[in-house]
């Protein structure tokens, strides 16, 4: 596992946006999961201006959407596709790169239609995914098991409150990509960034898989990279990069991709 402890905002999306660039220059037919919340919106928007200059494309890619509310009174205002296509753009929405949405209803023969659609194209080359405080990945929340595939979830009070926060209409109910099939991408790229992260990223960096924590469970995968933005860690940063440096022999060394970003490879 890789953790890249990005020093500001700019470093973390250069460190993010390269790790999608390789995998899209790689496979440019790669099939890949999206997120939505905060945390991706200046990634995206990055992506976005490559896009525009010629040096990036997802013509040929195949995106799948990673989650959606289910009873969103607004639908679809408010909407993770509505989000998606607000963000991204012509990146996506360009009537080359293929894209799956998912619906929102609670109808099982459509769960395993888009499970189907995962494995019609050999399953993610690359998943990303943010985190939320209480370490849920999609919707994905504490309790989630690892054999869950595309399903409905009742979202935490946590993950209300920080949704919507400001918003009078609530969806309490979503559907989401389940861990079985994050934890079988060939590539997860997982971002954190913002406030109230911390313990989250201490667990990342112990490499400790808890049931109750649901993005520890992608820390066994063969090819995972963490890109941390520092604002999530605030002076705790240093202390524990050169903690787990020193507990497990690691390297903490310069990325020489991304000028005065700290990256930290902990042995496999």
């Amino acid at each position: 596992m890789k953790v890249i402890d990005a020093a500001d905002q700019a470093r973390f999306v250069a460190a993010a946006a390269e790790v999608v660039r390789q995998r899209a220059a790689a496979r440019p037919d790669l099939a890949m999961t999206m997120p939505t919340g905060r945390t991706p919106i200046p990634l995206y928007r990055h992506l976005v201006a490559l896009g525009e200059r010629g040096a990036f494309s997802l013509d040929h890619a195949t995106i799948f959407m990673l989650d959606e509310y289910l009873d969103l009174p607004t639908f679809p205002d408010g909407s993770f596709v509505a989000f998606l296509r607000e963000h991204l753009g012509p990146l996506v929405f360009n009537g080359r790169t293929t894209v799956h949405e998912l619906a929102p209803r609670e109808d099982a023969q459509d769960l395993r239609a888009y499970d189907a659609l995962l494995d019609g194209v050999g399953g993610l080359d690359l998943a990303i995914v943010g985190v939320g405080r209480n370490g849920h990945v999609g919707f994905n929340e504490p309790g989630s098991r690892d054999d869950e595939r595309t399903h409905v979830v009742e979202l935490s009070a946590d993950t209300v409150e920080a949704n919507f926060a400001r918003c009078a209409s609530r969806a309490t109910r979503a559907i989401t990509v389940g861990l079985a099939d994050l934890r079988r991408a060939k590539s997860v790229l997982v971002l954190v960034s913002g406030p109230g992260k911390e313990q989250v990223v201490t667990q990342l960096v112990d490499r400790r898989r808890l049931e109750e924590v649901p993005v520890t469970h992608l820390v066994d995968h063969p090819d995972v990279t963490v890109v941390v933005d520092r604002s999530s860690l605030g002076s705790r940063t240093d202390e524990i990069s050169r903690g787990r440096a020193t507990q497990s022999k690691g390297e903490l060394t310069r990325d020489e991709g991304h000028r005065e970003a700290v990256e930290w490879c902990p042995p496999h």
